[in-house]
């Protein structure tokens, strides 16, 4: 029997209206929030071994102990902290949990430092398997098994069932598109994924070696921002030089858009010391063989 279902028989009026409450508003919608996002996840967490609705009654007191679940205090939290939360009777007082929310906050500043977000790190990551999203979660996060990862994602749109094809409340949920819903044409291939992230990565790092080889040996760069094509590993590297290296450039990616199975856009901001130290930019690959084949920059 579905969560849609079983609501329906839940009594009394008080215990029906709290499951009704996450269900029509919140089960299986999409979030864009990385502190909801976090709260999510703590809560889901914190289910483990327990029934949802004892989680539900104590969203309030979670919000209130864990500061709105504002990703980055809870990664500054002390032992005073750790100690504070093992007394508070209104959250689930287990020490794994709490120092995972903790571990996991600290975690996530990591992923919104090199991927703009956690929202961006899951779309990232768009599709996978429930059994890959739980290798990659156990692999990312602490204290995330299989069915803590499962219900986190439906909750949040990512995977498929949290509600019944008839029920009402799908409609709602369907309008505001969850990643799940998204047809294969508009999901990107985990390989120009890799790709691109290890891509920034090297940029980042202003690693040279590693840059260049995301590139073929005859790969060209048009960049009319800067008036030049750059051809070969020796034209990019010059261009990584003057233009990465030089001016202390950092680049985040913004959007990722898939052109075809063999080539991508993306949106990106870089940072640096140039005039305004911010700008938006823009990047087109085309893919051989795992690597950049040719690529056309430019400035917005």
């Amino acid at each position: 029997m579905s969560y849609c279902s079983v609501i329906e028989h839940l009594q009394p009026p008080e215990r029906k209206a709290l499951h009704r409450n996450y269900h029509d508003h919140h089960y299986g919608f999409p979030i864009h929030d990385d502190n909801e996002l976090f709260g999510r996840l703590v809560m889901e967490i914190n289910q483990a071994g327990l029934s949802w609705e004892t989680i539900l009654k104590k969203e309030a007191s979670f919000r209130k102990a864990y500061s709105k679940f504002n990703i980055l205090k809870v990664a500054a939290y002390t032992q005073a902290d750790r100690a504070r939360l093992l007394q508070d009777v209104g959250i689930i007082r287990n020490k794994l949990k709490i120092d995972a929310a903790i571990e996991n906050a600290k975690t996530l500043l990591r992923l919104q430092k090199e991927f703009g977000s956690f929202e961006k790190w899951l779309a990232y990551h768009h599709p996978k398997k429930k059994e890959e999203w739980v290798k990659l979660f156990k692999k990312t996060f602490r204290f995330t098994g299989g069915e803590i990862v499962n219900e986190f994602l439906m909750s949040i749109g990512y995977l498929p069932g949290a509600h019944a094809d008839n029920c009402p409340v799908q409609k709602r949920v369907l309008k505001q598109k969850p990643m799940w819903s998204k047809q294969k044409e508009d999901r990107i291939s985990p390989e120009i994924k890799m790709v691109i992230h290890d891509w920034l990565a090297a940029s980042n790092a202003y690693d040279v070696t590693r840059y260049l080889k995301m590139y073929h040996k005859d790969a060209v760069l048009d960049d009319p921002s800067v008036g030049q094509v750059f051809k070969g590993h020796p034209g990019i590297r010059k261009y990584f030089e003057d233009y990465f290296i030089g001016y202390q450039t950092q680049t985040r990616l913004i959007k990722l858009v898939p052109l075809n199975e063999h080539a991508a856009h993306i949106d990106v901001e870089f940072t640096g010391e140039f005039p305004g130290g911010k700008i938006k930019g823009v990047f087109d690959f085309v893919f051989k063989d795992g690597k950049i084949a040719s690529a056309k920059a430019g400035l917005l």
